[in-house]
């Protein structure tokens, strides 16, 4: 797997509600001015980071990133009673030489939304793995920033100890690309460029 690129990605995580089209609905949506703190920790057997922001808008939040699962969540504080958060918008940088495993998942964008609204069309019942993440926008040193406008299949392998979760999306240039995530090693890899006529990963 080591032979093929590191790319940096835009990604966006959802728990409650699918993000067919990525977008966000403007009332609930903040977008981060910047990371005041962050780090990664293992908490109860798995690898977490925590991160507190400033928005935009002025909120001081709490964020939790659990890596096995792939949720963010709010970490509970004053004010923020009965609150949520949903389609976060992550940078994932392909450096691996940095401080914390949390400095390489930079929390761009989200939605801030009261929890039953959040809950709205939720059963309780966990999403897949494969479809609580999804490509929003890559890069690497071959191809420009590209923008994903679809995926037409996904699907998750388990390899050895970890997961890998298998995507081809198509681009805003019409072009098709293999892209998988390393679950235990916060990598994107570019595995190929395919043929819109066969999809066989």
């Amino acid at each position: 797997m080591n032979k093929f690129p590191l790319i940096d990605m835009l990604a966006i995580f959802t728990r409650y509600g699918g993000v067919r089209y990525p977008d966000w609905r403007l009332s609930y949506r903040r977008d981060v001015a910047q990371v005041r703190s962050c780090h990664s920790k293992v908490q109860g057997g798995v690898m977490k980071s925590f991160y507190t922001v400033e928005t935009k808008t002025g909120d001081i939040l709490d964020l939790m990133f659990n890596e096995e699962e792939l949720l963010w969540s709010l970490v509970p504080a004053p004010g923020y009673e009965g609150k949520a958060i949903d389609r976060v918008l992550v940078y994932v940088q392909r450096h691996k030489h940095l401080p914390s495993r949390a400095h390489r998942m930079v929390p761009y964008r989200f939605e801030l939304l009261p929890e039953e609204v959040a809950k709205k069309q939720y059963d309780g019942t966990e999403r897949p793995l494969i479809q609580r993440m999804q490509p929003y926008r890559f890069q690497s040193g071959k191809i420009n920033s590209a923008q994903v406008m679809d995926i037409p299949t996904r699907h998750m392998e388990n390899v050895m100890v970890t997961k890998e979760l298998n995507y081809v999306v198509k681009t805003d240039e019409n072009r098709f690309f293999h892209l998988v995530y390393i679950l235990d090693q916060l990598d994107w890899r570019l595995m190929q460029e395919v043929d819109e006529e066969f999809f066989f990963v």
